[in-house]
């Protein structure tokens, strides 16, 4: 499995944490997803079909937040 991880701003509670491990949950490849609203951090673990992460970082955004570094795999 490969991990992605984003710099997110926006989240200021548990419930900005859970509201993005829900969006992304629903993206095809997504395996788990873990958010700390603290640091910002956006850790994503992908199954073998490999989201695409310009999906991760557009749902993201959709969902009110914003992605203001890049993924490493």
């Amino acid at each position: 499995m490969d991990t992605v991880q984003l710099q997110v701003t926006g989240m200021s509670c548990s419930g900005c944490e859970q509201r993005i491990a829900k969006v992304l949950g629903r993206v095809d490849g997504v395996r788990e997803v873990s958010a700390d609203h603290s640091s910002g951090h956006v850790h994503v673990r992908l199954g073998p079909e490999l989201a695409d992460r310009a999906v991760l970082v557009e749902r993201i955004e959709a969902a009110g937040f914003e992605v203001t570094e890049g993924a490493s795999r």
